[in-house]
């Protein structure tokens, strides 16, 4: 079982209220399923950064497995 990650210094202010509102349990399931182009499938991202890009959560890092480049992209819920 992977650890929530907590708002600390990878997340401007924006994001880490944003992140905060979602639940842990689909924290979890956000960062264990992160699209890897070099190992081509789902892995667990390494999170390095997490910004709003206007009602978007962007967090960007690198992959578990193999060190790659990764993002995911949070949207917003619907309204």
């Amino acid at each position: 079982m992977i650890m929530p990650i907590r708002p600390t210094d990878p997340f401007t202010p924006k994001a880490a209220r944003r992140w905060m509102r979602i639940p842990p349990w689909a924290q979890e399931k956000i960062l264990d399923n992160v699209w890897c182009g070099q190992c081509l499938g789902s892995v667990t991202i390494i999170l390095e950064t997490a910004e709003m890009k206007g009602d978007d959560l962007v967090l960007r890092g690198t992959c578990k497995s193999c060190g790659w480049n990764v993002c995911r992209v949070v949207e917003p819920e619907p309204a």
